[in-house]
């Protein structure tokens, strides 16, 4: 028998694998992102429907031929139901899983990170009230996690926010900047817990940008391309 081995992972990404199996891309507590093979799905537990986006799960694993691992055992670390049964923070979910996909790379994970992530997925599913600036909260947070956090020299005097050197700037200087309105909505962020960062009021269309410009802003800090294709849902979904 092959040796296994138990973890707690968060759900990126599922592919089906026939009639009743998935392969699932996930972060691993202890693997980073890693890839597991989950035959009949459709069976037992909560089968199929304990995962999806962001779905937290304590699993047994096993290795066998092939690259991925076989997930022999899973339960639910804690509940989630919002999360796969409401539309908002099911697209938010969709976008910060599609996020995580394509910006942590393979590896060992810290375990900050792995623990600050849970805290986002709990702090979404039990949000009460519009949703609707989480995944902006989460972009600003997830830099501070990463080590590229914004320095949050904003004033009258320094109200442009220039990506390159991650802190605000005068108007009059030559680098690229976020507009005013970004800018302004960063320090916002930046200096809001989550409950305030609720009540921004916000258009779909400053949302939307304010969005794509942190993605672009962590893209180049990564240096990766995240092109971020569920954006556009979430820009569709909260008008």
């Amino acid at each position: 028998m092959p040796a296994s081995r138990e973890s707690r992972i968060i759900v990126l990404h599922l592919t089906k694998y026939g009639d009743r199996s998935l392969v699932v891309q996930a972060l691993d507590s202890e693997k980073g992102r890693t890839g597991f093979f989950l035959r009949g799905a459709g069976k037992g537990r909560g089968g199929q429907g304990s995962f999806h986006s962001l779905s937290v799960l304590d699993i047994v694993s096993a290795r066998h031929k092939g690259d991925l691992e076989y997930i022999t055992e899973f339960e639910r670390a804690f509940f989630q139901d919002s999360l796969r049964t409401d539309p908002y923070k099911s697209a938010i979910a969709l976008f910060i899983s599609e996020l995580l996909y394509r910006s942590v790379q393979e590896g060992a994970m810290d375990p900050a990170m792995f623990d600050f992530l849970s805290e986002e997925i709990l702090a979404l599913e039990t949000a009460q009230g519009s949703v609707a600036n989480f995944h902006l909260k989460f972009l600003v947070d997830f830099c501070r996690a990463l080590g590229f956090q914004p320095k949050d020299n904003y004033s009258d005097r320094t109200p442009l926010f220039v990506p390159v050197t991650a802190e605000f700037t005068a108007p009059d200087a030559l680098a690229q900047t976020f507009s005013a309105e970004e800018s302004l909505l960063l320090h916002q962020l930046l200096c809001s817990d989550l409950p305030q960062a609720l009540t921004i009021k916000l258009s779909r269309e400053r949302r939307g940008a304010f969005a794509q410009k942190m993605v672009e802003y962590l893209s180049y800090h990564l240096s990766l391309n995240l092109n971020i294709r569920s954006l556009k849902v979430l820009h569709e979904l909260f008008c």
